[in-house]
């Protein structure tokens, strides 16, 4: 449970003596835990649910104006990822550090962290956007754009690449927030920039209201604007001080190395785990070109990596969940108390995510059915969601106890487990299975479930061995 926030001993400069008035480290019933993991972890899959949607906004819009517009956002969208998971070594290592500065009552401290993590997230976002606007062209030419796409996504990417300082702005704050278990804020924010995207992006897309129609690079313009909303009411919130946490008005420009080292220690690693696990999927895109029935077989995988993006939404949050509440107690001491948020937030998980993936594998057939009517690719979709039900389970595993590892700032064990299950698992055995033992595209299928199976018993192994419990602040 976090420690209420006393105004009047808030003191913006580091604050290193302990709070005595921090429960005793004892045993926490379970109904306690169960409350307050749900709380944190419903709005973070709603508003996971609401930057999903940010995307099908653009898709749907600019759908009107042709295939080319489509494939300009679909394939932007896939380099925009790429640059983003950088942002993940700043949002990791922030809500881990606010965590364990805010269970130990160093309010001070969380302050400092808060406004260095936005001053990374500023550096990063200047840096990436400085490079990224330049490789904008090459980067669609590699991925096959044709001309027509090109002259819709090349304006589309070097707006979006321009504006991405309040993307990472809004992320570096949701972190802040999630640290302190504040999920509820980073919600109500993006319920604000969702409205402002759809409003802006249809305006600017299609020159409505007295807005200058700007086709496809409409829907970047409405992102630049909604996320800025999203950057002034959060560092609102932040300095006021109304919530849970808030950052001192005195701020200090000049980088502190000694935060920001220990945010990327920690944050990296994360940040490098995603790089290698989003490499991973793209290779098994060609992988799979090579099975007897390819454009089958690459619609079927499109549309099990959608199906699994929304399925595993409730991992991610547990994830996040976890971090936090882990943090907290073991910034303040409270070993056995972390002990228990650790494993009973694993639980909950499993429990979750094991019902879903049972409706997945009962229904696999007729989920599969809803996205496509070709009677191949409908079948090879069913068996692969058949597989990919099972490997959730323990995809999800490996992500909660992930974040669990995170609340002590043990990252490193996770990037370790996503390079040996992801490279050399399941992109070695896919090929092995599928060409030369000649299981084709079902050999596919049995190497990711290897792979996720792996990752997770690996995670589950690390997390019994209780490291974790000795890296805090």
């Amino acid at each position: 449970m976090p420690l209420p926030y006393r105004r009047h001993t808030f003191n913006p400069m580091p604050d290193h003596t302990a709070d005595s008035s921090k429960p005793a480290d004892k045993e926490v019933p379970p109904s306690q835990i169960l409350r307050h993991v749900w709380a944190i972890a419903w709005p973070v899959v709603v508003a996971s649910l609401i930057d999903a949607t940010e995307g099908l906004v653009d898709i749907y819009f600019v759908g009107f104006l042709g295939p080319a517009a489509i494939s300009a956002i679909g394939m932007s969208r896939q380099i925009v990822f790429i640059v983003m998971v950088m942002a993940i070594s700043i949002t990791g290592g922030t809500r881990t550090l606010v965590a364990q500065y805010y269970g130990a009552g160093r309010h001070g401290d969380v302050s400092r962290t808060g406004q260095q993590a936005i001053l990374m997230g500023i550096y990063l976002a200047l840096g990436l956007a400085a490079v990224s606007i330049v490789l904008t062209r090459p980067a669609l030419v590699l991925l096959g754009a044709p001309e027509e796409v090109l002259a819709h996504g090349i304006l589309f990417l070097r707006l979006y690449f321009a504006g991405m300082i309040f993307m990472i702005l809004n992320y570096v704050m949701s972190a802040i927030f999630g640290g302190v278990g504040d999920t509820r804020t980073p919600l109500k924010i993006s319920v604000i920039v969702i409205i402002v995207k759809c409003a802006t992006s249809y305006a600017l897309i299609f020159g409505t209201w007295g807005m200058p129609a700007m086709g496809v690079a409409g829907a970047a313009v409405g992102m630049i604007i909604s996320r800025l909303a999203g950057c002034v009411i959060g560092m609102a919130i932040l300095i006021r001080g109304r919530g849970q946490v808030r950052l001192s008005r005195k701020w200090r420009l000049k980088p502190d190395w000694s935060i920001m080292s220990r945010m990327l220690d920690i944050g990296l690693p994360s940040g490098a785990s995603g790089f290698f696990r989003n490499g991973a999927r793209v290779l098994l895109y060609r992988v799979i070109s090579g099975v007897n029935r390819p454009t089958a077989a690459i619609a079927a995988l499109t549309m099990g990596f959608q199906i699994r993006l929304f399925a595993i939404m409730p991992a991610l949050a547990f994830s996040v969940a976890a971090t936090s509440l882990v943090g907290q107690r073991l910034g303040g001491r409270q070993i056995r108390s972390a002990e228990q948020y650790g494993g009973q937030t694993i639980l909950l998980c499993m429990v979750m995510i094991g019902a879903g993936s049972a409706l997945i594998w009962i229904f696999a057939h007729a989920i599969a059915a809803v996205f496509t009517t070709d009677e191949m690719v409908l079948g090879i979709s069913s068996d692969m969601l058949r597989f990919f039900a099972i490997a959730q389970v323990f995809s999800a595993l490996s992500i909660v106890a992930s974040g669990v590892l995170a609340g002590g700032g043990e990252t490193r064990p996770s990037l370790y487990y996503t390079l040996f299950s992801q490279w050399g698992i399941m992109l070695v055995f896919s090929y092995v299975l599928a060409f030369p033992l000649g299981l084709d595209v079902t050999g596919i299928w049995i190497a990711w479930l290897a792979a996720a199976v792996l990752q997770g018993l690996l995670t589950l192994k690390r997390f019994f061995k209780g490291t974790w419990k000795r890296a805090v602040v």
